[in-house]
Formats: C-alpha cells, sequence, structure tokens
C-alpha cells in the first residue's frame, strides 16, 4: 500500500507541474514565445558490474539493460528502464553462499544538476541525479545459509516486489547524436523480501542488516533519435543537454545584426535611402514602394514625362509615351479591301477536282451484282454528278487477293461496269461521263486476303483525256461461286 501511494503521489507532482507550464506559456492578456524547441528522444543501452551489500560478502556480477528517457524541461526527464543482474555473494569462514538472479523495471525521475548554467550552448558534460521507482523479479539460490525455518539450503523466489532505486551519473557528449555515460545506482526491494537478495534472512537485529541493496556501476551508450517537428525543422539535442537560452540568445544576436535604422531620404520622394533602389529620383516624380520613378503603361517613358501615362497596350509611343495608333478603318476603306479580294478569287476548275474522292461502294464475295445496302452511296455519286454537270467520274473495280491476277482482273472490270450501268440506267447519268477502270487485286486497302474492304469500287473525279480502259483478256468472272485454281489462271 505504501509504494501505491508514494506511485501515485509522484504521478500527481509531474501532473501538476505539467499544468502550471501550460498556464505560463499562455498568460492572460497577451500572445506568449515559447523559447522551448521540440527536442530529440535517448535511447540508451548499458552493461556493468553489480553486487548486493547485505549479509554475505558481495562478490562482482554481471546485468544490463536498455532505457527510453524524454525530456520534461532543460534540467527534469523521465527515464524508463529494464534490468537484468546476475551476481555472488559468500561468507567463507561459513562456507556459506548464494547466487542471485535479477529483472527489474523502473520509472525515474532525473535532474541534470548542472544544466543550470547558461555559459554554453550545450553542456559538454553532463551530471545526472535520479531516484526512480519499479518492480522487480528476483531468485536466490542459497547453500549452508540458516533460514528462519531451520533450512539452510535451497531457493528463495521473490515473484513480482516494489522497488525503489536512487543514483548518480556523468555523461559525456560525443556528437549532437550520442553521448557516452558512466553511473552509479542503488536498489533495494521493499516490503519483507528486502532481506533476501544474498539469501540471508534477518533473524537478529543486533547481528545483520534488515535490507539488502543491489549496486549497479555500469557504462551506458545514448544515442538521440527524432527527425523533423511539425514546423519542418529538425528537432533539438535532448533539452537536458541544450542551453536554457540558447533560443533567446539567438534571438537577441538577431536582433544585433539587424542594420540600425537611418530615416534619411536623400531625393525626398518618401522612401528612406535604406530601402530605396532609385537614390536620385526627380524631384516630385512619382515613385513605388521601392523608390523606383513609376511608370505606369510599361511603355519605357516614366508617368513624370508621359503625355499619356496610359497609353494602350500594343502600340509604339513617340519621346512624349503618345501611342501611335493608326486612324479606324472607314467604310470605303473595307468596300476596297474586299473588292480588291475578290478581283483575285477563283473558282475550282475541273482539274482542280481532279482529286476528290466519293463514296466507295462494296461486293460479296466472287461477285458483281450490287446488293441493296450499296444503293444509298451510288444515289451520293449521282447527286454529286447532276449538281456539277461539267465534271466526268472515274469508276475502278478493285478484288480481294483470292484468286489469279487474270480472274481478279476481269473480275475488277465486271465490277466497275456493273457499278456504271447502274448510274446510267437508274440515274439517267450519261455513259459518256463515266470513265471505265479496273485494277484487280493489285491496290488492297487492308491486308486480309478475302476481306470485303478490298471487293470495292472506288469513284474519282476524272483527269482531263481520261477515256475507259478496255476489257482484260480471260474467262468471264463474278457470275457465281469461284472454284478455279489460281495456277491454272481460273
Amino acid at each position: 500500500m505504501t509504494v501505491r501511494n508514494l506511485l501515485l503521489s509522484i504521478l500527481f507532482m509531474a501532473a501538476a507541474s505539467s499544468l502550471v507550464a501550460q498556464d505560463a506559456a499562455a498568460p492572460a492578456g497577451g500572445t506568449y514565445r515559447s523559447f522551448t524547441p521540440a527536442d530529440q528522444w535517448e535511447i540508451g543501452l548499458n552493461a556493468g558490474v553489480p553486487f548486493v551489500s547485505g549479509d554475505l560478502d558481495s562478490k562482482l556480477g554481471f546485468g544490463g539493460g536498455l532505457h527510453v528517457r524524454k525530456a520534461l524541461d532543460h534540467v527534469f526527464s523521465l527515464r524508463v528502464g529494464a534490468l537484468y543482474a546476475k551476481t555472488k555473494n559468500e561468507l567463507q569462514a561459513s562456507q556459506s553462499s548464494s547466487e542471485m538472479s535479477w529483472f527489474s523495471g523502473s520509472l525515474q525521475v532525473v535532474a541534470a544538476v548542472n544544466n543550470i548554467r547558461f555559459n554554453k550552448p550545450n553542456r559538454k558534460v553532463l551530471l545526472n541525479a535520479f531516484f526512480g521507482v519499479g518492480a522487480t523479479s528476483f531468485t536466490t539460490d542459497y547453500t549452508n545459509v540458516l533460514q528462519a525455518d531451520g533450512s539452510n539450503t535451497g531457493q528463495f523466489k521473490s515473484g513480482l516486489s516494489p522497488l525503489m532505486e536512487t543514483g548518480l551519473g556523468l555523461a559525456f557528449r560525443v556528437s549532437p547524436k550520442f553521448n557516452i555515460g558512466v553511473e552509479y545506482g542503488i536498489g533495494f526491494v521493499l516490503g519483507g523480501n528486502g532481506d533476501l537478495l544474498d539469501g540471508n534472512e534477518n533473524v537478529d537485529a543486533r547481528t545483520t542488516t534488515y535490507r539488502d541493496y543491489l549496486h549497479y556501476p555500469n557504462l551506458r551508450l545514448n544515442f538521440n533519435l527524432g527527425g523533423k517537428d511539425k514546423s519542418g525543422a529538425m528537432r533539438a539535442e535532448p533539452l537536458y543537454w541544450v542551453n536554457p537560452l540558447a533560443q533567446v540568445s539567438d534571438a537577441i544576436a538577431a536582433l544585433e545584426a539587424r542594420p540600425v535604422y537611418d530615416p534619411t531620404d536623400t531625393d525626398g520622394d518618401g522612401v528612406i535611402d535604406m530601402i530605396d533602389q532609385e537614390k536620385e529620383s526627380p524631384a516630385g516624380a512619382r515613385v513605388d514602394t521601392r523608390g523606383v520613378t513609376l511608370d505606369s503603361d510599361k511603355d519605357g517613358v516614366p508617368d513624370y514625362k508621359d503625355k499619356e501615362p496610359f497609353s494602350p497596350p500594343g502600340y509604339p509611343v513617340n519621346a512624349d509615351g503618345v501611342a501611335q495608333v493608326p486612324p479606324a478603318l472607314t467604310e470605303a476603306d473595307v468596300n476596297r479591301i474586299v473588292d480588291a479580294k475578290l478581283a483575285n478569287f477563283k473558282l475550282p476548275t475541273q482539274e482542280g477536282l481532279a482529286d476528290w474522292f466519293l463514296p466507295v461502294i462494296n461486293f460479296a464475295n466472287n461477285r458483281y451484282d450490287i446488293s441493296f445496302s450499296e444503293y444509298t452511296k451510288l444515289f451520293q455519286v449521282a447527286q454529286v454528278m447532276k449538281n456539277n454537270p461539267k465534271i466526268r467520274i472515274t469508276v475502278t473495280g478493285h478484288t480481294d487477293q483470292v484468286g489469279s491476277d487474270t480472274y481478279n482482273n476481269v473480275l475488277s472490270y465486271n465490277r466497275a461496269k456493273a457499278a456504271i450501268d447502274f448510274l446510267v440506267s437508274q440515274h439517267g447519268i450519261a455513259r459518256d461521263r463515266l470513265v471505265l477502270d479496273w485494277a484487280g487485286k493489285s491496290n488492297a486497302l487492308v491486308p486480309a486476303r478475302a476481306s470485303q474492304l478490298n471487293r470495292r469500287v472506288e469513284f474519282r473525279v476524272a483527269k482531263a483525256g481520261e477515256t475507259d480502259k478496255a476489257r482484260p483478256e480471260g474467262p468471264e468472272a463474278g457470275q457465281g461461286r469461284f472454284m478455279g485454281n489460281k495456277a491454272t489462271g481460273y
């Protein structure tokens, strides 16, 4: 109960100190600037030679542990640690001996005793004093040690027992990220188990101590960890290494480095020479906040000389800053320009239309009869010809890649002739306005051998002097399904 009350008291005092610090950070009626930087955490490893002072003679053992430490301010910090230790005790006169193994965890308040001096930005050597509470579990094997129950050899297991610790240490700063420390700590167990670290229980207060103590001289390797704070600045070393007035000193130095205020204004333009980029502005000239003579329209003529301070952009200006805007166009000027353009305008001739392309119609495999789906395209061709009675149209037939050249030449001829016959018979187009042409399978649109895209008839405006192409030699083609052999010409 006593240990629990003590722990609660320590936690209450730490919370109260934090609240007082928060109150001081924001006084009523003003804004307070804190000079305490965000700092890093310390993580450390330790190794040492523990021994127990008690009823039997002490022997050095070995131990090791680790800790995490965080500064509360520039003097006080909290350290959470764990320790494992193993020691021996013996009394040669009676051949009594014991061996103890120890594991503990504790919370310590550490005070950087010498960080109240403000003569350096960082302490090079730190004197630490600490006090803490925690819990331990230890096991002691004893031989020839008389116990209250009459036994003299056996093993004692403490279970989880309350613990108090205190000690001193020196730390030496190697770099902003690393320091080495030496410490001497003493721990003692509270309650009835406190006299059993060496296995010899107190049975006569006149001849033995009541409590055994674990001494732990040790070497510590400490590392500072932490990146950037919320503002993006690098975190400082743990505050117990940092001068409490370091940031105040930096702020004062920055103030002292500022130039001395000099109100001199040589040219009388209202901008003092300290920030005036044009210290000899003409008298009476308007200037900007840098003391430079104003040129509102950026035409190269300063306002105090410019007879047109806001000239329209995009026009040259004269020496007085006046824009040289050309006179506005009159209706007569517009008519003259339009007439000149129309005089040089020429309508396209039939020769100029030679590269026009008209709709393409497609055919079923090995056929030249026109399907209903292609009637609309032929209607469009007919309408173009009726709307342009002076043009002639070349009709060129094509095939896919199946079959021989001889067969496909005749089939492409038949397809072109079928399209011409349809335009003449169905739409009344004069035959002499249509020029028959065929290409066989020589001008495929796609690489597929049997693609319908290649089985087509194309229309274009005929060139001057172009005439019908004669039927190619070969048997009739396209009357039905193709059953011939390419090698035999069918």
